[in-house]
């Protein structure tokens, strides 16, 4: 270009005069922009990302919407606690707190032992047990049919300290047999997986009907060695008698029964 070296520098200074003038503009409008706004630091925008995905964790534990706001995940806590403070809760806590233990236990022994060998090994042995308490169960239940004290099948649904659990509500009426589930939370998962018949207690059942719905749970029975219990209540007219025995031989010949002299619930 024929410039001299003079002429060159110069150049070179307007040059950086400009960059100069352009960062401090940069600049004055960057303040202008977080004019009242601080800036955040890398510690703060890890914080922030550690709190939501907390609050993430938090809505699917407690199975809340995913636009669920503080206020309202809040609720749901203090209604937890709240349930956690009554004898139905308290009990609840600790039978899900004896199954972690015991699962924790286990799973803490199949590490110690190596691995599938371990797991083998703690079924084999659980395997046992109840194979011993199985046969202890059947001689006692000998000892009382020798005694002419036996009476017949064991109860399918019985607590650890020996009460039976029942199923049903069972109502014989002078229009048919009306019948109402027993709810078990303990039971819940268990109940499920038996085939038992969806009931209305509204329904009239014809005896031909209630023996249909309910054989295949009576079948289950007998492949269990069981019968299932129910709560009969006699809601038939003073002179109909004779219908209540029919209805109640019908309720028989699927369940074990106990009579309720009250009223009838439904």
């Amino acid at each position: 270009m024929g410039l001299t070296m003079a002429e060159v520098g110069i150049l070179i200074i307007f040059v950086l005069l400009l960059l100069l003038g352009l960062t401090d503009s940069l600049r004055k409008k960057q303040e202008r922009d977080m004019d009242g706004h601080k800036l955040i630091t890398t510690d703060r925008v890890r914080t922030l990302e550690e709190a939501e995905s907390f609050m993430t964790q938090l809505r699917g534990t407690l199975h809340a919407a995913n636009n669920a706001n503080v206020e309202e995940i809040s609720r749901l806590i203090r209604a937890l606690q709240e349930i956690a403070t009554t004898q139905k809760g308290r009990t609840a806590l600790q039978e899900v707190s004896a199954a972690i233990t015991e699962l924790n236990r286990i799973k803490d022994q199949i590490k110690k032992d190596g691995g599938s060998d371990a797991l083998a090994s703690e079924v084999e042995q659980q395997s046992y047990r109840i194979a011993n308490q199985e046969g202890q169960l059947q001689r006692y239940e000998s000892q009382l049919k020798e005694a002419g004290l036996g009476k017949g099948e064991r109860p399918c649904w019985v607590k650890a300290d020996g009460t039976i659990e029942y199923l049903y509500d069972v109502v014989l009426s002078s229009n048919g047999i009306k019948m109402r589930e027993y709810k078990y939370d303990h039971r819940e998962r268990e109940c499920a997986l038996l085939p038992k018949p969806a009931v209305d207690p509204n329904e009239l059942l014809s005896p031909t009907e209630f023996l249909q719905r309910t054989q295949p749970l009576y079948n289950h029975s007998l492949a269990q060695n069981c019968r299932f219990f129910v709560v009969v209540y006699d809601a038939t007219g003073p002179t109909e008698k004779e219908l209540y025995k029919q209805l109640l031989r019908t309720v028989e010949g699927h369940f074990y029964k106990r009579l309720d002299r009250g009223t009838a619930p439904f």
